[in-house]
Order: C-alpha cells, then structure tokens, then sequence
C-alpha cells in the first residue's frame, strides 16, 4: 500500500461540505416492505414520508424510476401501493475513489448502490488521533 498517495488522494477529494476527517460509507438500496396508507418507515404518522416509494406491479420494482436522477415517474405505475426503503450502509471507506473501486467490484453482490460521505465526531478521539499520527488531513484551513 502507498500511503503518501492515499494521503494525497483522501485530502484533495471531494468532501462535499464535510468537516475532516471524513469516511465514506457504501450505502445500499434496501426495501423494507409495503407501507399502509398513513405510516412511515420510521413510525405511525411519523415524518419519513421522503423515504416511501410506489411499487410498480408491472416492473415487479421499488421504485422503477429514479427521482434522484431526474426520472419521471412512468404511466404504467401502480399508485396505490406504497414501499418503504432506506439506505443501508455495506462498507466503509476512507476515499471515495476508494468506494466507487469497492462499487465496482461488487455490485454482481448489491443492488443499487451509492456513496455517502460522512464524518468522525469531534469526541472519536481514536479515529481523529489515529488518522492524524498517520498523517492524514483531520481539518480544513479557511481564510476569511
């Protein structure tokens, strides 16, 4: 392993408005299940309304079309039905090139995959010191 160019990639990465030191986590698309009218993933009447999707009986999918993307929403979809899903962390990584290598030569094991770039709380004295006394970028410098 090179560690100066992992260094050099984990400090000149996007962190996408992270405070250091970040990780990036591989997330997965799971299904939860058909959600009632009224309810949430998360609760009754809770606010998790972001997370329900329409079951598509005809693609026999949750969803089948992606909001994210820009996709409209086809005309063949079942209205009626509601699913649940959230975004299940599989992996961790400490760069996203390093995610989206991990993404790459695994996803005949996943289904939908994404990365989420996340940070070390201030009180991980561990990740922070460890991180640190490896050298790695643990904050960011701004001029103001």
């Amino acid at each position: 392993m090179d560690i100066e160019k992992l260094q050099n990639e984990y400090a000149n990465q996007d962190n996408r408005a992270t405070a250091y030191p970040i990780y990036v986590q591989v997330q997965e698309l799971t299904f939860i299940g058909v959600i009632a009218d009224g309810y949430s993933v998360c609760c009754p009447y809770g606010d998790g309304e972001d997370r329900l999707e329409h079951y598509c009986e005809t693609c026999d999918m949750w969803p089948c079309w992606d909001e994210e993307q820009g996709e409209e929403e086809p005309e063949h979809c079942d209205q009626d039905k509601l699913c649940g899903y959230i975004w299940h962390p599989v992996e961790f990584c400490l760069t996203i090139k390093g995610a989206e290598e991990y993404m790459a030569a695994n996803a005949h094991n996943h289904g939908r995959l994404r990365t989420y770039v996340s940070h070390f709380e201030r009180r991980n004295y561990e990740m922070r010191d460890l991180l640190k006394e490896i050298g790695f970028k643990t904050e960011d410098k701004y001029c103001f």
